[in-house]
């Protein structure tokens, strides 16, 4: 089922559903999954006696992978974003929603119809130009598995939980007391000088002997432990390693086209409009029934009375069905019409229809060459498949106590591929997977020196791998950290000369001497850094916050200090003033601001803490079986 979603998650469809998960994610700020699937037999979890599908958990995970990979694109790495990462925050998150829309149900919040429409044709996907788009929202949903006939109790579910989530939040408020303390620290401005006397300019004149560098490596081998490392070679499946030397032919191709063709079998697509009536009273039904009698126009009723904001606007127009894209009952009343014929009330758990059969359309069979490119990867992809089973199928016993792992690779007609020595965390690629690891350090093949069993990564990949070099742990030799050593030691040197550089410097500024005139005769650049606030990258971001951790000078002196960055060089900086943050020099506007934004904090810590209590409250069963 998840790969099943992974291949429709491709191309305008990932364009539309991510950016429709990250309204939802804003509108909501909780997953809306639990509860809306309705089909997914299997629970992963029961909140509350409410259960949590495995179609709930798939389609969490899919949207977590979705907004993780457009955050950091299509480079994130694959463990981060593999089901077995994302699995149990996920599953944690959709438990945390459980709770909190059970309260705002417990509580009574619902949502109007004009809310939930309002809210659905706000969200971006949905719009084309700014406006909300009625043939793209259907198309959209269409492709998530939801009709627009139980998309909107998706986002009442999800807008009642965010009415509960506000009720908290909007209660939260912080003192002028607060926020003058922390205005005092995060704005408060400092006013300093200081210069730089880099190490790097003294490394080339830096001797370094021998016996400097063994005995630095003796005093601190500590520093230079090696992790346990393996080298492998190793044997790797897919069906794509075959599909690249399968040939085609045309002769295949057109026989498996005819076989279309000659299998082929027309199929009804309806064309539907409908008018829905969410909570209508029978008045209402026999109002719409008696004008639909009466002859009047089915599109201007549906313009007039229907509450599908996706096709009101349309005539009611839903576009065609092949018989399973709306409820059953809604299928079955629109099966039995004649063109242009309108049912009887129809009542489905979206309401009541007046179901209306616009056209009917028989699908015409394909050209061949419209079918060509699909039947010959069609074609590669099965003979691939069935190479790759063959393959696998031979691969234990080809490999089995085999001394090399070439002999096999050979047989199947796979390349063997061959790792450098790596740690149990240092690998990459496959050789990352926990599989892998798990096996590459397991006694039997490292220690014993049997190939490993196949390992099946998933469906359309597996492995196995013999160990052909082992590192205990221990310390790397000097010779492989000589040059690390040769380089600390250099600067090391250099950094004791610079201080007592740094010291002489310094006492001539404590003798009254001007500072900026010093680093002028030394060669210095002196930097003036005024109205300073924290933080900073790199090495001025370390110069700042040695500037902010000294105590304020008062009575008109001065604090001067003397200090090593982490790359050696050494800074003499002079500290001259320091003006906390007053909320009182914030305008109107600020202050507002901030008042909001730490009520803000306060309303996100409290409802945290709502939820975990509900959490704790609540009945919670996981079931590891989901899956």
């Amino acid at each position: 089922m998840l790969q099943s979603m992974r291949d429709n998650l491709k191309g305008t469809a990932a364009i539309i559903l991510a950016a429709f998960f990250g309204f939802i994610m804003v509108i909501g700020g909780i997953d809306f999954f639990t509860g809306a699937s309705g089909g997914a037999a299997d629970a992963v979890a029961e909140v509350n006696g409410e259960k949590i599908t495995n179609l709930d958990l798939q389609r969490a995970i899919q949207n977590r992978r979705n907004m993780i990979m457009s955050q950091y694109g299509e480079n994130v790495p694959a463990d981060l974003i593999s089901d077995q990462q994302l699995r149990e925050p996920v599953l944690r998150q959709l438990v945390s929603s459980a709770v909190l829309r059970q309260a705002a149900q417990s509580s009574g919040m619902v949502m109007s119809t004009t809310t939930v429409n309002k809210a659905i044709t706000d969200i971006p996907a949905f719009q084309v130009n700014g406006n909300f788009d009625p043939q793209l929202y259907r198309d959209a949903l269409r492709r998530m598995g939801y009709n627009t006939a139980n998309f909107p109790q998706v986002i009442e579910s999800d807008l009642a939980l965010q009415q509960y989530a506000d009720s908290v939040t909007g209660s939260a408020f912080t003192t002028e007391v607060d926020a003058k303390q922390i205005v005092a620290a995060s704005m408060e401005e400092r006013d300093f000088d200081y210069v730089v006397m880099p190490v790097q300019s003294l490394l080339a004149g830096i001797e370094v002997s021998d016996g400097e560098v063994e005995q630095y490596y003796q005093e601190n081998q500590s520093q230079y432990q090696r992790p346990e490392q393996v080298a492998v070679e190793y044997i790797e499946l897919t069906p794509s390693i075959f599909a690249a030397n399968i040939d085609i032919t045309d002769e295949d191709i057109r026989a498996q086209y005819d076989q279309e063709i000659a299998s082929f079998s027309a199929k009804h697509r309806r064309r539907a409009a409908h008018i829905l009536l969410e909570d209508a009273s029978q008045d209402k039904i026999a109002e719409i029934q008696g004008k639909l009698n009466a002859g009047e126009d089915f599109a201007q009723l549906a313009k007039t009375y229907s509450e599908d904001i996706g096709s009101r606007d349309e005539g009611g127009d839903l576009g065609f069905t092949t018989g399973d894209v709306f409820p059953k009952d809604f299928e079955e009343a629109l099966a039995s019409l004649e063109v242009g014929q309108v049912s009887s009330p129809v009542t489905t758990e979206s309401g009541t229809h007046f179901i209306k059969l616009l056209e009917i359309e028989e699908s015409e069979p394909p050209t061949f060459s419209e079918r060509r490119g699909a039947i010959e990867s069609q074609l590669r992809s099965v003979a691939a498949e069935q190479e790759f089973v063959d393959a696998l199928s031979r691969l234990a016993d080809l490999a089995y106590n085999a001394e090399e792992l070439s002999g096999p690779a050979e047989e199947l007609g796979v390349p063997l591929q061959t790792s450098d020595l790596f740690s149990r965390t240092s690998g990459t690629g496959v050789l990352a997977e926990s599989q892998v690891v798990d096996a590459a350090f397991s006694p039997e093949v490292k220690e014993d020196g049997n190939t490993s069993d196949v390992l099946n990564l998933n469906n359309e990949h597996s492995l196995v791998l013999r160990v052909t070099e082992s590192q205990a742990a221990g310390t790397y030799p000097l010779e492989e950290v000589r040059e690390q050593i040769v380089e600390r030691l250099k600067r090391d040197k250099a950094s004791a000369q610079l201080v007592q550089q740094a010291q002489a410097l310094k006492e001539k500024l404590t003798a009254g001497e001007d500072f900026a005139e010093l680093a002028r005769d030394q060669g210095l650049t002196f930097e003036t850094s005024d109205k300073t606030r924290r933080g900073g990258f790199g090495e001025r971001g370390e110069i700042n916050n040695k500037a902010f951790s000294l105590p304020a000078p008062s009575g008109g002196a001065t604090r001067l200090v003397v200090f090593a960055t982490d790359n050696g060089d050494q800074v003499i900086l002079k500290l001259r003033n320091v003006r906390s943050g007053s909320l009182s020099q914030q305008n109107k506007e600020q202050r507002q601001a901030l008042m909001q934004q730490l009520a803000s904090v306060t309303g996100g810590a409290e409802l945290a803490a709502v939820q975990r209590y509900l959490s704790d409250q609540a009945k919670v069963e996981l079931f590891t079986n989901g899956e």
